[in-house]
């Protein structure tokens, strides 16, 4: 009786998670051809991944992989399996859509469980009296929860031990302006000192693929394979295949003259041609044989590559690949990427790197133009502030506009402080900045025409309302702004906005409530960054409508955060390209530019007629005779090379004056000529709204 009595309460033996993979796990119909009792021989790579995420010290795994490798099937079921039998806990698997999750359930999950004696005891798939549904299951000591990441319930609700994320790539990157899914999917985790992260999934664009991004921090492990005939190993690479030509066969269409069917693989260090018996039978006794992964930096993280010559699939053949690969080179030479594209992804587990796409950082500086920071060459006008919000600083630019939407860049910056406080913080300094002026070539001093505030964020989104209602003016206008969740470009730069809180028994103010704007970001980074080498308005050189100017000394950081995201073809349709950050850089200055074009249109600029910018270079030109140092309205700013916030620093061509001469507030200030003589023709009845005597 003893013995049978401490037989049942014996703890099980201590094993890992590929251990337990051999010992209990069992393949259905439904989860693979292979159905019987699971074996490492089939994915020999995967066995150190398995192992690796039940060690006690490892807090987080990132596998950045190809299609057919066996990851879901050998690591994340087996994963899930182990846990639900030898650590009971709260585990959160996230798929990029809730139909994915479901399909998991249906065609991974519940047969996992269903043929698997240990999982199939533990929960009742079939009952819904303990709760078990399509995407929850619920057993002793714990829950299985499938979520997708395009919900914010979803993904911010339960606290778990094990967060599964699959292909990060494709999850929600804003959870309606709630951050990445992914980052808010880590925060599930944080309560549990002993918890785990699996992130695995296929990368997309260079700079521009969640999951590389995610590799950068890990150690960074290739799977080395030995050769059978110099015993040397190396890691699996697609420049070993070769595919032969046959010169004197016809010439395919697709093919030309190579001979798919004899593509073989080659060791790199002695040339010995592999066929794919001793390919598979390589891998298989790899770690055995002094292979296996190696890290390539220091992190406490672990990180896998795999491609899909670490296959022993019959799909994954060399000669397989190798016709995949020739169909796909016969598409890009007509011009189609999308094959190429995909086999880079899928096959190889590599990033595509969209060349031409955008222009390079030193094209865009080399074009920097030679004036002074706050200022403005004689075509620009209308002065207009755009701010990012974040919740350590403010980022801020201020770009002026003149005829035909051409835009010189005046100030980029940032603004440390608090910003979840109304009136506090960052918001003060911002004040101040908008009481500046822009100091045009005539030497008029350009007031801020409107402001632009990104409200997206619900953290900050009532400190932002609070400042617009204390500063927003009739003369100088303050928008709360919010991006569309539109990442295609089918939203309009401009729409009617919307009010917000009403209040009909409150004050004047209070019952007029927010008009929240909302901005088609999409559309604007269509017409300032483009995707193809003829488009887009940081392409266009020289002066004129359309073009875009930056001063000489401008921050370095401005133009490759104004190159900081890409349209690239989306997973679920290759015809669609979708608008992805770029994982490598902050994007802040790029919104800002997006924020002034959204000015531009909700002012009407690029509507205004000539006489109106007549009219407007006129007042523009006067100014500076009305204005003097002392009266108050506007000094122009100090050119000597001693500078402060306050006083823009002078451009290059400026030399500070001799020592023996009056200071330059004292000297009096000429205007400019104009570029363009012209006579000044009557202004129209309608222009009286944006007459800037008044402003000046």
């Amino acid at each position: 009786m003893f013995a049978r009595v401490w037989r049942r309460l014996k703890p099980p033996p201590r094993i890992d998670g590929a251990q337990w993979s051999t010992k209990y796990r069992v393949l259905s119909n439904e989860e693979s051809a292979l159905k019987g009792r699971f074996s490492w021989a089939v994915s020999p790579a995967l066995r150190e991944i398995a192992a690796m995420a039940t060690q006690p010290s490892v807090r987080k795994i990132v596998v950045q992989k190809s299609a057919q490798v066996g990851y879901t099937a050998g690591i994340v079921c087996n994963i899930i399996g182990y846990h639900i039998h030898y650590r009971p806990s709260v585990i959160v698997a996230a798929f990029p859509r809730t139909m994915a999750a479901k399909d998991f359930a249906a065609e991974k999950l519940d047969p996992m469980i269903l043929s698997t004696k240990v999982l199939s005891r533990r929960i009742m798939i079939k009952s819904r009296s303990q709760g078990n549904s399509t995407l929850r299951k619920r057993f002793a000591g714990g829950l299985i929860k499938l979520v997708g990441t395009n919900s914010p319930s979803d993904v911010k609700s339960t606290s778990a031990r094990l967060v599964i994320v699959e292909e990060p790539d494709d999850a929600a990157s804003d959870v309606r302006g709630q951050g990445s899914s992914v980052k808010l999917l880590e925060e599930r985790a944080k309560t549990y000192p002993d918890h785990l992260i699996l992130i695995g999934g296929t990368p997309t664009a260079k700079d521009a693929s969640v999951v590389e991004d995610e590799m950068r921090k890990t150690d960074k492990r290739y799977f080395h394979v030995p050769c059978h005939g110099c015993g040397d190993s190396h890691v699996p690479a697609w420049e070993n295949v070769t595919i032969p030509e046959d010169l004197d066969a016809p010439l395919h269409e697709v093919y030309g003259r190579h001979q798919h069917a004899r593509a073989f693989y080659a060791c790199p260090h002695c040339g010995e041609l592999w066929s794919e018996e001793q390919r598979i039978a390589n891998i298989r006794r790899a770690e055995r044989d002094g292979g296996g992964w190696v890290a390539t930096q220091a992190s406490e993280t672990p990180g896998y590559y795999l491609n899909e010559l670490l296959s022993t699939f019959d799909g994954s053949r060399v000669p397989v690949l190798a016709r995949k690969y020739l169909e796909a080179k016969a598409n890009l030479d007509k011009g189609d990427a999308g094959d190429m594209i995909a086999f880079t992804n899928s096959t190889l587990g590599l990033t595509w790197e969209y060349r031409g796409e955008l222009p390079e950082e030193e094209t865009l500086r080399a074009r920097a133009m030679k004036y002074a920071e706050w200022s403005c060459p004689v075509g620009g006008l209308v002065p207009l502030m755009t701010v990012d919000v974040q919740h350590d600083r403010l980022a801020v630019t201020v770009w002026v506009v003149g005829r035909g939407e051409e835009m010189w860049l005046a100030y980029w910056g940032e603004l440390f402080g608090k910003t979840v406080v109304a009136h506090d913080g960052a918001w003060i300094e911002l004040e101040q900045y908008m009481a500046r002026r822009v100091r045009h070539s005539t030497g008029a001093g350009l007031p801020m025409t409107a402001v632009a505030i990104d409200s997206s964020d619900g953290q900050t989104s009532d400190a932002v309302y609070a400042f617009v209602r204390k500063h927003d003016r009739s003369n100088r206008h303050v928008y709360a702004i919010k991006g569309a969740p539109d990442a295609v470009g089918r939203v309009e730069i401009w729409s009617p906005p919307k009010k917000i809180d009403p209040n009909v028994r409150s004050t004047k103010a209070a019952r007029a409530g927010i008009s929240i704007s909302i901005i088609g970001t999409a559309k604007a980074k269509d017409l300032i960054l483009g995707w193809s080498e003829q488009a887009g308005r940081v392409r266009l050189e020289g002066e004129g409508p359309a073009r875009m100017h930056w001063y000489e000394g401008v921050r370095d950081d401005f133009y490759e955060q104004l190159l900081s995201e890409i349209k690239i073809p989306g997973r679920v349709n290759k015809n669609v390209r979708e608008w992805k950050p770029r994982t490598d850089r902050r994007n802040e200055a790029l919104d800002c530019t997006v924020y002034a074009v959204w000015l531009s249109r909700a002012l009407r600029l690029h509507l205004r007629k000539p006489a109106q910018w007549d009219m407007a270079e006129s007042q523009v030109r006067q100014a500076p005779l009305l204005e003097e140092g002392d009266d108050g309205v506007y000094s122009p700013p100090s050119t000597t090379s001693g500078t402060s916030a306050d006083q823009p620093a002078a451009a290059p061509s400026q030399q500070p004056s001799p020592p023996s001469q009056p200071p330059a507030s004292q000297v009096p200030v000429r205007p400019t000529p104009l570029a363009r003589p012209h006579a000044v023709p009557r202004a129209p009845s309608s222009f009286a709204s944006d007459d800037w005597s008044d402003r000046l």
